[in-house]
């Protein structure tokens, strides 16, 4: 099937993209009220300053100081975006939870509630975990994981496929007829608007911020970056459904 030009796809990207930005637009307006001071401004400020998109602002525990969603990851900020901070945000009264993970979290969670129906489902019966898989279809370690994928699914984890963000001459192969037919996926990209369906999928991943392939995406939100054996995904799984679940390494 032919595709659309590699210049027409980029802009639907950026489309999609947008889409995302102005879900996190209504989140800029949740707390404007009763913050005292202007979310429209402070992302506009950073946005001048640093040159990167902010599609999140909100407060955090520490009066004064904001959390910033970008593409490039978490921020901190004061009201006036002169001063910016990175790193982790600990609540120490509470057992030192880690606030910038429960964030990061959390947005991954929204994201991946938005997706739709359209998606690439390797579902597993009897269903134990699902997973998201961000990948593309080019290098060494993404194949591998593609071809472990079915060990996932007879040990009862179900895996969604998205494209992490790929060159043009990659993009083709998604919208593939034949794209993993060796693999038993219960849904598969439609042959009609799977390029419209790719740009949102690819903007979603950008709005996350993905820039290692593959990287996983656990129930809880936590982002798992690389290659991980079924054994090892396994192992992180029943993990984090565990009674007790301290600090993994995941982010």
């Amino acid at each position: 099937m032919s595709g659309l030009p590699y210049e027409t796809l980029q802009s639907c990207q950026v489309n999609e993209l947008m889409r995302y930005l102005l879900l996190g637009m209504m989140l800029l307006c949740a707390f404007a009220a009763s913050a005292g001071m202007d979310p429209h401004v402070l992302k506009q400020t950073i946005e001048q300053r640093l040159g990167v998109q902010v599609y999140l602002v909100d407060e955090t525990p520490m009066p004064g100081l904001y959390l910033l969603g970008t593409a490039q990851g978490l921020l901190y900020s004061d009201a006036r975006g002169d001063y910016v901070l990175q790193g982790s945000m600990l609540d120490l009264a509470h057992d030192m939870r880690n606030l910038t993970r429960l964030s990061q979290q959390q947005q991954r969670r929204l994201a991946l509630s938005q997706i739709g129906e359209a998606r690439l489902w390797l579902k597993a019966t009897p269903e134990r975990h699902r997973l998201t898989l961000f990948t593309d279809l080019a290098c060494g370690p993404c194949r591998i994981a593609l071809e472990e994928l079915p060990r996932l699914q007879a040990r009862g984890v179900s895996v969604q496929l998205l494209p992490a963000p790929v060159a043009a001459s990659d993009q083709a192969s998604w919208c593939d007829p034949g794209l993993l037919r060796e693999l038993n996926f219960s849904d598969r990209l439609p042959e009609s608007g799977c390029n419209a369906i790719l740009a949102h999928h690819i903007g979603l991943s950008q709005w996350l911020g993905i820039k290692a392939s593959p990287s996983w995406v656990l129930p809880n939100g936590d982002l798992v970056r690389g290659y991980q054996s079924p054994e090892q995904l396994l192992k992180i799984l029943d993990h984090i459904n565990a009674p007790a679940n301290p600090s993994s390494s995941a982010s």
